[in-house]
């Protein structure tokens, strides 16, 4: 069955590399919160279309995965898919492609649609836009987090700053990554790039308001935990580079 996507370019800038030239995380996830945004946009659902309709489009979890880990000022292709909503769930797909279009990371984000008005989660989105929305999208990443709940080091609070939320107020999905790598230990951080990552967004974080984050070795990687007002605000899992 033919799919629908929407395509756009991008270069990896300066500010989004790491101590070894290569892509952040969560640049990553800013690059796929974009084109997501331009995909809706160039099918006309704008910040008029979502104000008219007193919804909004919140991430419910994601996971990202690196082939290879893309270099500073290096051109990727980025292919982006939805499916139509499923559970109150919709899950996008995105590709990122290297200049010789050989696929260097994916990205599996699953939105939820939130009514504004009566604060809730909707399982329907409640309109239908022609070319967009894909009856099935095949490809997935695990979503699923190798928790741990013994042995947890508290990494410290943070306090959610200007420069870290976004439209909302909230503490940027894309952000968590970075609030996650900076809680380990720096001698596990410099041996390795991050090549795998699972994210749940249980709670937001407003600005100015402090979360606790902890952490634990699991799996094949780390499990990492933050808490805001006493409860889990997110939880992820991740994997370095062997």
């Amino acid at each position: 069955m033919e799919q629908y996507f929407y395509t756009e370019t991008m270069t990896v800038m300066n500010a989004d590399a790491d101590f070894r030239s290569l892509l952040k995380p969560s640049a990553l996830l800013r690059y796929v919160e974009q084109v997501s945004s331009d995909h809706a946009r160039a099918f006309g659902m704008d910040d008029r279309f979502f104000k008219d309709r007193g919804v909004a489009f919140l991430v419910g979890k994601q996971a990202l995965k690196f082939s290879r880990v893309p270099q500073r000022a290096e051109t990727l292709t980025l292919t982006s898919r939805a499916q139509v909503s499923k559970h109150g769930s919709v899950k996008r797909i995105t590709t990122l492609t290297d200049a010789e279009g050989k696929e260097v990371a994916m990205v599996d984000c699953r939105w939820i649609v939130a009514s504004l008005t009566e604060g809730r989660i909707l399982r329907e989105p409640g309109w239908t836009v022609e070319g967009f929305w894909n009856d099935t999208v095949e490809d997935e990443l695990p979503l699923l987090l190798h928790k741990c709940k013994d042995g947890l080091i508290s990494a410290g609070e943070w306090t959610v700053h200007y420069s870290q939320c976004d439209l909302n107020g909230h503490l940027n999905n894309a952000f968590y990554l970075d609030l996650v790598c900076d809680a380990l230990p720096l001698e596990i951080v410099r041996k390795a790039p991050v090549t795998f990552a699972s994210i749940n967004y249980h709670r937001e974080i407003p600005l100015g308001e402090t979360v606790e984050v902890l952490y634990a070795p699991s799996a094949d990687g780390w499990y990492v935990i933050g808490r805001h007002n006493g409860q889990t605000s997110f939880e992820c899992y991740l994997e370095l580079e062997k």
